[in-house]
């Protein structure tokens, strides 16, 4: 008796599990209604806790979208980014990357069809500052090459070409933050000699001197943790961030100088602003004053 309950259990189940491969419902064009709102699902490069409501006052302080935004926890560390405009959206795209408290957001921008949970979200957009490439070698199909080196090209400057010489190039790349960032690159024109080609990041936020990945430093690295008893040897360093705009030293002589004042040549004037700073309202009343200085927020004690 115990013996036929079992098979009946069974079929009943097998039953279960081809109606369910089966069915299912093909829904139709006119079915499918148009969203009106775009949306960047993104996850913090960190294994610490979130202040969600500290988090997402300021985002938006930061990105003061015209239209206004929302910000959904989605669990398992992702949030959603809703946009009601493509401008504001746009805007997000091109000023990142973006840091909440020194950590790295990485975002993707959702599409119709996708599944905001498991989208993959392991790349980010980032500018890069490419030094000492000869003249002769500045050109669009070299910025994709050294692009596609460094990661995935995007776009190059469109002052890259134009004028004269240039301290540095410009080019935005699509880097995959699994792997470690390249530090430079060599070229040469055909019957040439070679040369390096040196990058330098901009915004670029925390990252591991030793093995050159973002999201950690030395002190979290598996490779310090492997070889506890070997010497560490940095092969990366601060000399791959590039200088922020807002980071700008005071130029002695610029009270004297028209072309580096507002007009009004105020004698003894401070020309020089490091930094801006936000006030922002956190959840249950508590305000919280943070600062901005090339897109990485800091909470000012």
């Amino acid at each position: 008796m115990a013996t036929s309950k079992s098979l009946l259990e069974e079929l009943y189940a097998s039953l279960s599990l081809e109606e369910e491969d089966d069915g299912g419902i093909d829904v139709a064009e006119s079915d499918i209604k148009a969203r009106n709102t775009f949306v960047l699902v993104g996850r913090f490069l960190t294994d610490k806790n979130i202040n969600f409501n500290a988090m997402k006052n300021v985002m938006a302080s930061l990105w003061r979208p015209r239209e206004g935004m929302d910000v959904l926890d989605l669990g398992e560390q992702r949030y959603s980014f809703v946009f009601y405009h493509i401008l504001d959206l746009q805007k997000v795209l091109d000023g990142g990357p973006w840091t909440f408290e020194q950590n790295l957001l990485v975002y993707h921008w959702l599409k119709d069809s996708e599944v905001p949970r498991s989208v993959p979200l392991h790349t980010i957009d980032i500018w890069v500052q490419v030094y000492d490439l000869p003249t002769c070698l500045i050109s669009e199909n070299v910025f994709k090459n050294i692009g596609n080196y460094v990661g995935e090209f995007i776009k190059s400057d469109t002052t890259n070409i134009n004028g004269g010489w240039k301290l540095y190039s410009r080019i935005r790349i699509k880097m995959d933050l699994r792997k470690p960032i390249k530090r430079r690159m060599k070229v040469k024109r055909v019957g040439g000699d070679w040369s390096w080609a040196n990058f330098k990041y901009e915004r670029l936020s925390s990252f591991c001197f030793v093995c050159g990945l973002l999201g950690h430093q030395e002190r979290d690295c598996a490779i310090v943790y492997a070889n506890p008893d070997k010497e560490v040897i940095h092969s990366y360093g601060t000399w791959l961030r590039a200088p922020g705009k807002n980071a700008r030293s005071i130029n002695v002589g610029a009270k004297w100088l028209w072309s580096e004042g507002d007009g009004s040549k105020k004698w003894g004037a401070d020309t020089a602003k490091e930094s801006d700073e936000t006030t922002v309202q956190g959840g249950g009343g508590v305000q919280a004053r943070f600062m901005e200085v090339d897109g990485i927020i800091s909470e000012i004690q």
